[in-house]
């Protein structure tokens, strides 16, 4: 392709809007400014370093799993297509667009290559871009030529710029109707503009190339704070999950987690007898008494190796009845969360009073603390360089969900054998709210969605916090299906609520800082619970926005995401059918954790059905 039809995008902009095998719209710059449509050809691409990819790699294929999932009774076709068995770092690459001033990072090419006159209607059939640049006029008119912005896709996910023909006499004496059919005018012969897909049989109408529905992109991000040692330490020790539990319980401090974490724990008895067989001897050179060598060199062995945190580790064991799985993945989410509040440029509710009053807004900032309360927050704070990476993994045609027929894909391969996850790393900004488990156990127990003779002794922190670790399964939450109230009530419910609390929170602050919606984004810690909303700049947004309607404006951000929560435009219908709509909590599903899935508006005001007459208590409803 010629340097003028290669694309210059940003990266992250790119990771939505301009990945292989998808149509869009770019202009020729020269002499005379030209529009075509085009498709994205294929990414000059170089590995994306100094992330975790091997996390990235397996949270990735967790979730094309759960779209297979989707389709494992009855469906007609496999769900999934190009992704192999599995994907892993022997068969994937993270790859982003190279930045260069010799070589793009991503090559268009002009599609379809079908053309015509609008004067006479004639139809051209070009074989390559150089054809169409020495034959850009109408032969019988001389005018430039106009491209057809047409294509065909299917939902299986084949897709086609080739446009139907007379089989006996080709594109030769081919003229368009100005609607959906061609004319042979030699044999007289009325062609429909249609395809048949070669791939399920299906019968494909001309449809607009920038139709949104040609190209679903499938994308997912990731706070890259977990390092592949962090990952190891949860996930292949038999200790580590339990000692960040431990950590999160109060039963160890910070330091003494990360000197588990950077020296490990020794079981190994044989080690741990070579130990102190050196410590006693090291001791015995100091005390020259055997007693008081032996008790200070077991102290030292213990600490060097670990030993200390055995009953603790035990202890947190005896308590746990979670499936292993379900604590991995928990413990993960722990320390994720923790070291999101330990970032050094961050913000508290004090720091945001103290500003708020020093800007002397319209805000209140003496009613933060009671207005973080009021709606069941426990601990907020705005975090700055919070270190994000953004991938896109695969793509639809004509739905963004999963129906039948309707095949998730991979993106074609850059390297043969080698799968491609096409990735961007971004640190930005994001405000962590931390949600009064206390308070959410209380409405639980209130509205009869969990026994209340199942929940703990709620005057004791450690007692709540391990309830939400024994019945919060994320096991349970997949990204394309809602989760079952029959399996999990607990992670049903506690889910439906912190989400839609963030959706409400995105919408009000796009409303009060003149933020824009698809510009932020959630991340959720269901087990903690908690949410962080962050921004995604990738939207071209000016960071600092969100840490300014944080600490100047705390009071009206909440108040405004009560308000919009209590009335919706769609109401009655909303509250009484659906609980969610676009009129209230639906957002944009390009960056979402769990899309438009798992949302609830009554859970938050409170609701009455009439038909079955049954009331639920709403978690910000004033009581």
């Amino acid at each position: 392709m010629s340097s003028d039809r290669q694309m210059k995008r940003g990266k992250a902009q790119s990771l939505y809007k301009y990945l292989p095998d998808s149509w869009i719209d770019f202009s020729v710059r020269g002499k005379d400014r030209k529009q075509y449509i085009a498709r994205v050809d294929h990414w000059n691409s170089e590995k994306l370093d100094g992330i975790n990819s091997k996390r990235l790699i397996r949270t990735v294929n967790h979730a094309i799993q759960s779209y297979a999932a989707q389709g494992a009774m009855g469906s007609s076709v496999n769900p999934i297509s190009g992704f192999g068995a599995e994907l892993t770092q022997e068969n994937c690459d993270v790859l982003t667009p190279k930045v260069s001033d010799v070589e793009r990072g991503i090559i268009a090419k002009i599609s379809p290559l079908t053309f015509y006159c609008k004067k006479c209607k004639k139809v051209y059939q070009f074989n390559s871009e150089d054809s169409y640049n020495r034959n850009h006029r109408c032969k019988n008119c001389h005018i430039e030529l106009t491209q057809f912005r047409q294509i065909y896709f299917c939902k299986c996910g084949y897709a086609t710029d080739k446009h139907p023909r007379c089989l006996a006499h080709g594109f030769n004496d081919l003229y368009w109707d100005g609607e959906y059919n061609f004319t042979c005018r030699t044999c007289k012969k009325k062609i429909p503009m249609q395809a048949k897909c070669p791939e399920c049989g299906a019968t494909l109408g001309a449809k607009v190339a920038l139709d949104p529905s040609q190209f679903f992109t499938y994308s997912l991000s990731l706070i890259d704070l977990i390092d592949e040692k962090l990952e190891r330490f949860i996930s292949e020790t038999d200790y580590g999950k339990y000692i960040t539990i431990a950590f999160f319980l109060g039963k160890i401090t910070r330091d003494q987690l990360d000197e588990v974490i950077n020296k490990g724990i020794t079981t190994d008895p044989a080690e741990y007898t070579r130990e102190y067989d050196k410590n006693f001897q090291m001791f015995m050179g100091v005390f020259n008494d055997e007693n008081t060598a032996a008790n200070a060199a077991k102290a030292m062995t213990d600490k060097n190796c670990g030993n200390s945190y055995a009953p603790i580790i035990e202890e947190i064991k005896g308590k746990l009845y979670a499936t292993s799985d379900n604590i991995d993945q928990l413990a993960e989410m722990i320390l994720e969360h923790s070291m999101v509040k330990e970032l050094k440029d961050h913000a508290t509710l004090e720091t945001a009073i103290k500003v708020a009053q020093s800007l002397n807004t319209n805000a209140n900032p003496e009613s933060f603390r009671d207005i973080a309360k009021r709606f069941g927050i426990k601990h907020v704070r705005a975090c700055d360089k919070v270190p994000f990476v953004s991938c896109s993994y695969g793509y639809t045609r004509v739905k963004s969900e999963y129906e039948d027929g309707v095949q998730l894909h991979a993106f074609k391969e850059e390297k043969n054998g080698r799968k491609n996850i096409y990735a961007t790393r971004m640190n930005t900004e994001g405000v962590l709210f931390e949600f009064d488990r206390l308070a959410i156990l209380q409405w639980l127990v209130k509205n009869g969605f969990v026994d209340s003779g199942s929940v703990p002794d709620l005057n004791s922190e450690e007692d709540v916090k391990l309830w939400f670790i024994n019945n919060i399964k994320p096991e349970e939450i997949h990204p394309f299906t809602t989760i079952s109230e029959e399996t999990s009530p607990e992670t049903y419910y506690v889910y439906r609520l912190i989400h839609s609390i963030s959706h409400l929170l995105i919408r009000a602050a796009a409303d009060i800082g003149g933020l824009g919606k698809d510009s932020l984004s959630e991340y959720i810690f269901p087990g903690v619970p908690a949410v962080l909303i962050y921004v995604q700049n990738s939207q071209g947004f000016n960071l600092g926005s969100l840490f300014n309607t944080f600490e100047a404006y705390f009071d009206k951000w909440l108040l405004r995401a009560n308000s919009s929560a209590q009335k919706c435009v769609f109401d009655p219908i909303c509250i009484e059918r659906h609980k969610a709509c676009t009129g209230c909590l639906f957002l944009n599903e390009v960056s979402y954790q769990h899309f438009n899935k798992d949302l609830d508006r009554s859970l938050i005001i409170g609701h009455v059905d009439k038909q079955t007459k049954k009331r639920i208590i709403g978690f910000w409803e004033e009581e």
